[in-house]
């Protein structure tokens, strides 16, 4: 996985070194609200993709001034809720993640960011116990798990407001029933549609 997010962020860098000039950053200013719907491929085995809805509101932008790319960078604040089934609904996970981004943009109109993020995770499980031969017992919980993790992204804007966005995801979350302590919940890779007020 490490390898992966390595090689889209050399891809990005390479992307950007021969760039027009941008001349300032374009799609993460300060007080500019994003809103992102993506569908995921869950890190473990799922019976419906991972489906998330992300907010960010820009605190900061413009702060590195570059001959190439002018008055660049900057950094947002936002949430990231998502929601994955499986096993016909005796497992499902929830995750509420608090996200921070530094963005910078190497081509116009294209929005490249990395960030760090941290939450916890609602995750519910439940099976037939089968206690004896004539008789079966449901035995099911729901458990509170700590998150944590990194992302890369990129978004594409076709238009001022709307454009496609990809990430490259890798989260780590506390044991559950059945899972070990490095199985993340987070996808480690999600595309959907990109909304900017």
């Amino acid at each position: 996985m490490k390898k992966i997010m390595l090689l889209v962020a050399s891809l990005f860098i390479y992307a950007g070194a021969s760039a027009s000039n941008v001349e300032k950053i374009q799609f993460a200013n300060s007080g500019d609200f994003s809103l992102g719907l993506m569908a995921g491929i869950p890190p473990y085995v799922g019976d419906m993709p991972f489906i998330s809805i992300d907010g960010m509101v820009g605190l900061k932008d413009g702060f590195i001034h570059t001959k190439n790319f002018g008055d660049n960078g900057a950094v947002d604040l936002g949430l990231l809720a998502g929601f994955n089934a499986f096993n016909d609904g005796d497992y499902w996970s929830l995750p509420i993640v608090a996200r921070g981004s530094f963005h910078f943009e190497f081509v116009k109109n294209l929005d490249v960011y990395a960030g760090i993020m941290s939450g916890v995770e609602l995750y519910h499980w439940s099976y037939n116990d089968f206690l004896e031969p004539a008789t079966t017992k449901m035995i099911k919980d729901t458990e509170t798990n700590f998150v944590f993790g990194n992302y890369i992204g990129a978004k594409w804007h076709f238009t001022e407001h709307f454009g496609l966005k990809v990430e490259f995801a890798r989260d780590w979350v506390g044991a559950s029933r059945g899972r070990g302590v490095d199985n993340g919940v987070i996808p480690w890779f999600a595309g959907g549609l990109s909304f900017k007020f």
